[in-house]
């Protein structure tokens, strides 16, 4: 059963980071992180069309000197598979990308099937390191390092939260 705290654990992951810009396409999962960091003065998020605008934005933020994440549904990881590569892995630009996890266990639409069961292989393929936290503890354990990771490579890294950490979306 998923602790109904998961989100306000991922929120902070990202802030004591030094994490304050937020690129996002929301779905019903990833909003309960949003709903943190919405309420939260010292960050920004900014809602985009498509999750390649997002990277767009967050990159050039870098390049600024500002830590950013891209938080999506991970769908949204086939629309900017190119952009990560082209761009962020290519340029060694990082970004920290948040993905609920749809299309795995207990999945009602077959629509999400495909990436949610590619979404892994695909951040193998383009070098991005990933973590699936199934509990708040694992996502205590690993996350900073997983984040100091990601700027110390200059490079994206990613975190997939699972339907054991979030309750998923029910049908």
């Amino acid at each position: 059963m998923a602790d109904a705290n998961w989100s306000k654990h991922m929120a902070d992951v990202l802030r004591r980071n030094g994490i304050r810009l937020f690129a996002t396409v929301p779905d019903y999962i990833v909003t309960q992180v949003l709903e943190h960091l919405w309420s939260d003065s010292q960050c920004r998020v900014v809602t985009v069309c498509r999750e390649e605008e997002g990277l767009g934005l967050l990159s050039g933020a870098f390049m600024a000197g500002r830590r950013g994440a891209l938080i999506m549904q991970n769908s949204g990881l086939g629309n900017c598979v190119n952009t990560l590569g082209s761009l962020n892995v290519a340029s060694q630009i990082p970004v920290v990308l948040v993905m609920s996890h749809r299309g795995d266990l207990g999945e009602f639409n077959p629509a999400q099937v495909p990436v949610g069961q590619a979404a892994k292989r695909i951040l193998e393929a383009l070098d991005i390191r990933s973590l699936m936290p199934r509990s708040i503890a694992d996502l205590e354990a690993q996350a900073d390092g997983l984040i100091t990771l990601g700027y110390t490579r200059s490079l994206p890294v990613a975190f997939i939260l699972p339907a054991e950490l979030t309750g998923g979306k029910l049908g």
